[in-house]
């Protein structure tokens, strides 16, 4: 298994099951807010569900796989410049993509 799909897998499966601990992991203020666990938990399944098809495909899907990771990555620079009080948590959000693109691109 690449290790890309493992780190969706474990990434994902932490951010479903207890997205409150990755907010304090972050040590962002948005750690109690409930909108933010929704968003940590959504993002989770996305990751999950990346993971789960790049298992069925197979290294078709590493360039989809790379796109929507940078998309991603692309798209919480402006959320931390938006939303101050969530900055944290979407710079460490784009980090964490930009790092999972890095290892489906390495992979190849």
């Amino acid at each position: 298994m690449r290790k890309a799909i493992t780190a969706r897998f474990v990434l994902g499966a932490v951010c479903v099951v207890v997205p409150d601990r990755v907010l304090a992991v972050i040590g962002g203020p948005d750690q109690d807010d409930p909108r933010a666990h929704a968003v940590a938990r959504a993002l989770g399944a996305r990751l999950l569900v990346q993971a789960v098809l790049g298992v069925v495909c197979g290294p078709r899907t590493r360039r989809a796989d790379v796109i929507v990771e940078l998309a991603h990555a692309t798209s919480m620079l402006p959320a931390a410049l938006a939303w101050p009080l969530h900055r944290r948590s979407a710079l460490v959000s784009a980090a964490s993509a930009t790092g999972i693109a890095i290892l489906d691109l390495r992979g190849s």
